[in-house]
C-alpha cells in the first residue's frame, strides 16, 4: 500500500511540474511574439518620432511624472489607470524605469509599454543609476546597456523641447562626468529659457539637503541650484528616493516623486505611496494634483519577467525552441496522468 501511494504521489508531482513547465513555456512563446512585434514607431524614449508626436492644442494642457517604476507591476497599472481617467499631453519617467543596465530588461520595459499599455501620448524618459552601466554593473558584455547602446535603444539621454511656450529639459547624469549635464542645462536655459510662461526641469537625482532621508546625490548641486534660480525655472521634479517630497528654494518649486515602485523597509512613513503627478499648466496658473494609488502584488508581472530575461535570451532567434519545449512538456504531462489514472484502476481492483 505504501509503495502504491509513493508511486502515485511522483506521479502527481510529475504532473505538477509538466504543467508548471507547459505554462512557463507557452507564457515564453507569447512574450517572444510580442518581442518580435515590437513595433518601430512607439514613441517611448527621447526619439524624434515622440517629438513629433506632441502636438501644440493651447492652453490648458497637463503631462504626469513618475519616477523609478523598475518594471513594476503596480506602475503598469497606475499609468494605465491615469490615462483612462486623463488624457495628458505626454508623460515622464524620471528614472530607473528597469531593475537593472540588462540589455533585455530594457527589451522587457519595451514590450511592457508596447503591448500592456500602448499609450496613446509620447512617454519620454530621465536615465537612472538602474537604466545605464556607467562601470561594470552587468558582467555580460553582451548584455550591458551602456550610454550609447541606451540612446540606440530610447534616443538622446538630455532632451527639451518647448510646448505651448513652456520649456522642457530632461537631463541625464553621468556621476563621473558631472560637468556634462550642467554644461547642456546651462546652454539649453540660456537660449531658450527667456520669457518662456514656465521652465521645468527633470533629473533623476536629487540635490543633496532637500531632507535628512533623501541623500541625493546630484553632483555639484550648489552649481545646479544656482541655474535654477538665475533663469526663474517654474519646477524641478527628481526621482531616486523612492517616495513623495515637494518643497521650495529661492522661488523654485522642487518635487521628489519616486513613487512608482517598491519601497524600502528603512523608509519613514512619510511620502511613502504610490503616485503620480498630474501637473496643468493653465493660463493664469499651474496646478499639481497627486494621484494615488493602493499597494498590490502581482504575480504574474514577476512571472512574466522573469521568463523574458532568464529565458528568452537563451532561445533568442531561435523560437522553434519554444514551440518543442511545450510540446514536450505537454507530452510529458499527458503521459504522466495516463500513469496516474492506470495506478488508480489498479488500486480499484485490488480492492
Amino acid at each position: 500500500m505504501k509503495r502504491h501511494r509513493g508511486r502515485q504521489a511522483l506521479c502527481l508531482l510529475s504532473i505538477g511540474l509538466a504543467l508548471i513547465g507547459c505554462y512557463l513555456t507557452f507564457l515564453g512563446i507569447s512574450l517572444y511574439r510580442d518581442y518580435e512585434r515590437i513595433p518601430r514607431e512607439l514613441v517611448i524614449g527621447n526619439r524624434d518620432e515622440s517629438l513629433k508626436a506632441l502636438k501644440e492644442r493651447g492652453l490648458p494642457f497637463a503631462f504626469f511624472v513618475m519616477g523609478d517604476t523598475q518594471l513594476s507591476g503596480i506602475a503598469k497599472r497606475m499609468l494605465r489607470a491615469a490615462a483612462e481617467k486623463e488624457k495628458p499631453s505626454f508623460a515622464i519617467i524620471v528614472g530607473d524605469f528597469v531593475k537593472e543596465p540588462d540589455l533585455w530588461r530594457h527589451r522587457f520595459f519595451l514590450r511592457e509599454m508596447a503591448v500592456e499599455l500602448s499609450p496613446s501620448f509620447p512617454v519620454l524618459l530621465v536615465p537612472g543609476n538602474h537604466d545605464i552601466d556607467y562601470g561594470s554593473k552587468i558582467r555580460d558584455l553582451s548584455r550591458r546597456v551602456t550610454p550609447e547602446v541606451y540612446e540606440g535603444l530610447y534616443g538622446r539621454r538630455s532632451l527639451d523641447f518647448v510646448l505651448n511656450d513652456c520649456l522642457f529639459i530632461l537631463c541625464g547624469v553621468d556621476l563621473k562626468q558631472p560637468d556634462e549635464y550642467l554644461r547642456y542645462l546651462r546652454e539649453t536655459l540660456s537660449l531658450k529659457g527667456g520669457g518662456r510662461k514656465a521652465i521645468f526641469v527633470f533629473v533623476h537625482y536629487p540635490p543633496r539637503g532637500l531632507s535628512s532621508f533623501i541623500n541625493g546625490p546630484l553632483p555639484k548641486e550648489e552649481v545646479f541650484y544656482s541655474l535654477l534660480e538665475t533663469y526663474r525655472v517654474t519646477a524641478c521634479f527628481f526621482g531616486d528616493y523612492h517616495g513623495y517630497w515637494r518643497g521650495q528654494r529661492k522661488g523654485v518649486t522642487l518635487i521628489v516623486s519616486g513613487g512608482g515602485g517598491r519601497f524600502k523597509g528603512y523608509q519613514p512613513e512619510w511620502g511613502k505611496f504610490h503616485h503620480i503627478l498630474k501637473v496643468t499648466v493653465e493660463k493664469d496658473q499651474l496646478s499639481e494634483e497627486i494621484m494615488v494609488f493602493p499597494d498590490r502584488v502581482a504575480l504574474k508581472d514577476s512571472i512574466e519577467e522573469m521568463v523574458f530575461v532568464k529565458l528568452l535570451p537563451i532561445v533568442e532567434h531561435r523560437g522553434w525552441v519554444l514551440y518543442g519545449l511545450f510540446g514536450l512538456f505537454l507530452s510529458w504531462s499527458g503521459a504522466s496522468v495516463i500513469i496516474w489514472i492506470r495506478g488508480l484502476r489498479k488500486r480499484g481492483r485490488k480492492w
